[in-house]
């Protein structure tokens, strides 16, 4: 969507207006309160704070050489926490390397014009150089709202491929370094690994998002997380070895109460008993099941099984 349709679409949430009235800045324009009063049928009053607010921040926001409009400083620089998150995210964006650095080098080159990265990531996240143009047409499909039909090969049925139609994508996710499609299909939400999708095709069939399921995704442990599920409490014992990580790296919605000898409890909340075993899979022998006790209990035939295989 270009700029000029974007302003003929009223913006009606604050960041929207920030959005908009930032973008067209950026692009050369020097904006007049009163101009975009009556062009967005919004009060004056209400664009003033935003512009204060704008102003406010960093990004460049000053008053024209008339005094009254707004636009853009031509001095405008990148600060060093900019600078440092740059170089941050070309080192992430190596790290998956392929064609994926390539443009994504590209990107961030026009950010910052030369790149000598203290930063060095060792991430395990998978090459999807050869889908990005799946990739792009999925954040379009996200970004409107559109629907989509693709063709999926099942790992468990790899010579059967599954047309899937009227998915409503919800986002792209990463969990232990894949990448997903999250999305809506009938009464289930399900996962689809990218690398198995192909032919995807954008409808111009609209829907709409429904808010809970979009915040469970914030909540989410790893790709066992179910929306259409309640969250049930968890409550975990880590030994002081275990206890140091959850502290330096939390789980999500995590609360911790130490003990005088090192360990502790955590306690969060996860809608499926995968979510919890994979925990306890990653930090053996330091970790145990203290509510529910049945899913300890479950875990320990598991082992079990796993020990006189």
């Amino acid at each position: 969507m270009s700029i000029r349709e974007k302003m003929s679409i009223k913006p009606t949430a604050q960041y929207e207006r920030h959005n908009q009235i930032l973008e067209r800045l950026n692009s050369g324009e020097i904006l007049s309160i009163t101009e975009l009063s009556r062009e967005w049928d919004i009060q004056t009053k209400t664009l003033q704070r935003d512009f204060k607010k704008l102003m406010e921040g960093s990004y460049g926001v000053i008053r024209a050489d008339d005094g009254k409009r707004f636009s853009i400083s031509k001095k405008k620089t990148t600060s060093k926490e900019a600078t440092t998150a740059v170089n941050m995210l070309d080192s992430l964006s190596k790290d998956i390397g392929g064609k994926f650095y390539i443009k994504a080098k590209t990107a961030l080159s026009n950010i910052q014009s030369h790149i000598e990265s203290p930063f060095y990531t060792r991430i395990d996240v998978e090459d999807i150089s050869d889908k990005m143009n799946l990739v792009q047409q999925l954040e379009i499909a996200i970004s409107k709202r559109k629907m989509v039909t693709f063709k999926y090969k099942r790992w468990y049925k790899p010579d059967d491929i599954k047309i899937y139609e009227g998915v409503k994508p919800y986002k792209i996710v990463i969990f232990d370094g894949f990448f997903y499609l999250f999305c809506q299909h009938n009464d289930y939400y399900p996962k689809f690994y990218l690398k198995e999708m192909s032919a995807i095709v954008v409808s111009d069939e609209t829907f709409e998002y429904k808010d809970k399921v979009l915040s469970s995704i914030e909540k989410a442990q790893d790709i066992w997380f179910d929306p259409s599920k309640e969250p049930f409490e968890v409550i975990l014992y880590l030994d002081n070895t275990a206890r140091v990580y959850f502290e330096r790296k939390p789980i999500k919605g995590q609360s911790l109460k130490k003990y005088e000898n090192g360990s502790c409890e955590l306690t969060t909340y996860m809608t499926n008993k995968e979510e919890v075993f994979s925990i306890l899979k990653r930090w053996l022998p330091h970790i145990k099941v203290i509510e529910p006790p049945e899913l300890q209990k479950e875990f320990d035939i598991m082992l079990n099984e796993y020990v006189n295989f």
